[in-house]
């Protein structure tokens, strides 16, 4: 039997607007995106960096870090659902290691909670298992020989 979403209601339209924007202009665009406009002035962001993220002053920090170590090349969301101020998603990225001049591919998970039109609270799950081994700063061998 097939799993009927019921239709999203105005606001969650909305809410996936900016997500699918946050996804697609943040990380394409690079540098020249404005984080502020997508994120709430009290956000927690947890997975982005090693850190929490309190505020958007930090998010900006992090997403300028990461953009001047990565030409974002393409950023997809695989899957994204939205549920009242809830959200849960899919990503895949693929973007140019500019330090080791290597391309990278790697997955992100995302879910979190919209407050006043913006993005409130966030956890990334993102898979560096791959971009790591590719750019040759995970012991791939060593993974191999204690975890089979």
């Amino acid at each position: 039997m097939p799993f009927d979403d019921p239709p999203l209601s105005a606001t969650e339209q909305i809410h996936y607007a900016i997500l699918k924007r946050w996804v697609k202009d943040a990380w394409e665009s690079n540098a020249s995106f404005d984080v502020d406009d997508h994120f709430h002035p009290e956000c927690l962001v947890t997975g982005m960096t090693p850190g929490v993220l309190e505020g958007v002053a930090q998010v900006r920090v992090a997403h300028s870090t990461i953009c001047a170590r990565m030409q974002h090349v393409s950023a997809k969301v695989a899957s994204l659902i939205v549920r009242g101020d809830r959200f849960a998603g899919f990503i895949d990225i693929e973007a140019h290691h500019l330090d080791s001049d290597v391309d990278v591919a790697f997955e992100v998970s995302s879910f979190g909670r919209m407050r006043d039109g913006l993005i409130y609270r966030c956890h990334n799950v993102i898979d560096y298992t791959g971009l790591y081994a590719k750019l040759g700063v995970l012991d791939v061998e060593l993974l191999r020989e204690r975890f089979g």
